[in-house]
């Protein structure tokens, strides 16, 4: 009985982590990976009638084949997905999905039914504590949770299967309008299904709130019968771009060994040649690792990644005043990146000379409206502050800083100093009380006094 129990707990749980999903996983950033999947995302998203301007593309450490949609058009990619995947038609059919999820209003309607799902089950909970509180007994109080999560579980798999089926039959209608064929939606269907029998257990397959995907690749295999018209050269190139990608990922996810078995040293194809040198810096073979990235940059002199790459080895190793030049280089041909530029700021912060530190802050003040999704922002920021002798305003950044990451003590600690020492009235000195201000009124609203 008590294994029922936390069963129970368990799916109170499931149901709740929708919601919170996204905060729980750990994302990796990377601006080459990133706008691949965005080239692959914005034809299906044009077709779906979505705006591929407003999607947020998050990459999540994992090694499972998945992908899925949260609200406000962010779509979260498995680094598994791409690394088991064997070619971009496979993830351009799970994004196809996805898109469908998004453009049937999936989300929204998800997000309500979690709602209402959680509004039942903390009921059955409330009539099981009045029915052991009446004499019924652990036993009766179980029951009457077992019977409301049954029943709603049954009503939320049922309604989670019906749009899976929905945002499959969309895939197959974006794949085709944007030039594909179904050879993606089938393969990876089979490694779902391999990786399902490979994770069933008795409770997976009690719970699972998906058709299983042995039914739905014979769905998409009576789809074969309708005639495509596949775009061979956009293919071309977004497999090209797969191969990239897939071979970076392999360079710093994987051991070096396996790096080198999948990409030998007789490979000489660009993407082996890029998994190698990241393997070879990963393994602390910096002067090897410098060598190939050079190698990469005198054959392709106009990619930016190549440059940003020994920027990265140069910086990592304690050579932040060499890093700049790659980076700035990066960063030229590639202006619109956020996250070269950031690496390039670092690189100029560890520089330590008073016009890097200038040219540091002049590039930081680009990141004003981005500060909220990159903590790491405020953090150079109080460094540049501290390196050039305004602590005051070196607190004000630590505490937007810790406030970002959830740490109050010390955001508020921060916080406290930069109020003190800060000009009266100086903007930042007046966003630093805002923030004591704010913290201090929840500390009394979850510590009333009795």
């Amino acid at each position: 009985m008590m294994r029922r129990a936390v069963l129970i707990l368990g799916i109170v749980f499931w149901l709740c982590i929708g919601a919170a999903r996204a905060e729980s996983l750990s994302l990796v950033r990377d601006e080459e990976i990133e706008r691949a999947i965005s080239f692959y995302l914005t034809p299906l998203f044009e077709q779906a009638g979505l705006d591929p301007k407003a999607m947020e593309i998050h990459l999540v450490k994992d090694d499972t084949i998945n992908a899925f949609a949260a609200k406000g058009l962010h779509v979260f990619i498995h680094t598994g997905l791409i690394l088991k995947a064997d070619n971009a038609q496979e993830i351009i059919a799970v994004l196809a999905h996805e898109t469908g999820h998004i453009s049937g209003g999936h989300i929204v309607r998800l997000y309500e039914n979690m709602r209402i799902a959680q509004r039942n089950m903390l009921l059955s909970m409330i009539l099981g504590a009045v029915a052991a509180a009446a004499g019924g007994g652990a036993d009766v109080a179980v029951g009457a949770v077992l019977g409301g999560a049954n029943t709603m579980q049954s009503a939320f798999a049922a309604y989670r299967r019906t749009e899976e089926n929905a945002a499959d039959q969309t895939a197959v209608s974006l794949l085709q309008k944007t030039g594909h064929d179904l050879s993606g939606l089938e393969t990876i269907m089979r490694k779902l299904k391999a990786q399902e029998s490979y994770q069933a257990t008795d409770d997976f397959v009690l719970w699972r709130s998906h058709p299983a995907a042995k039914e739905r690749l014979d769905i998409i295999l009576n789809q074969q019968k309708t005639k495509f018209s596949p775009d061979q050269k956009r293919m071309k190139k977004e497999n090209a771009l797969f191969d990239r990608i897939k071979a970076k990922l392999t360079g710093f996810l994987y051991p070096t060994k396996k790096t080198l078995e999948r990409y030998p040293k007789t490979d000489t194809g660009l993407p082996a040649r890029y998994a190698r040198a990241i393997a070879a810096y990963k393994d602390g073979l910096f002067k090897d690792a410098l060598v190939q990235a050079d190698s990469l940059i005198f054959d392709y002199p106009d990619d930016p990644y190549f440059y940003e790459l020994k920027g990265q080895i140069l910086f990592e190793t304690g050579k932040a005043a060499q890093a700049v030049e790659p980076y700035q280089k990066a960063v030229s041909l590639l202006p619109d990146s956020a996250l070269l530029r950031l690496g390039l700021i670092q690189a100029q912060i560890e520089k330590d000379d008073a016009d890097a530190l200038i040219e540091a802050e002049k590039s930081l003040s680009l990141f004003t409206n981005m500060s909220h999704e990159i903590p790491l922002i405020w953090r150079l920021q109080a460094v540049v502050y501290g390196r050039t002798g305004r602590q005051g305003l070196a607190s004000y950044a630590l505490a937007e800083y810790n406030l970002a990451l959830g740490n109050k003590k010390q955001a508020e600690s921060f916080a406290r100093r930069a109020a003190e020492t800060l000009p009266e009235g100086m903007p930042a000195q007046l966003r630093a009380q805002d923030i004591l201000h704010s913290l201090q009124d929840k500390k009394s609203k979850n510590n009333p006094k009795r």
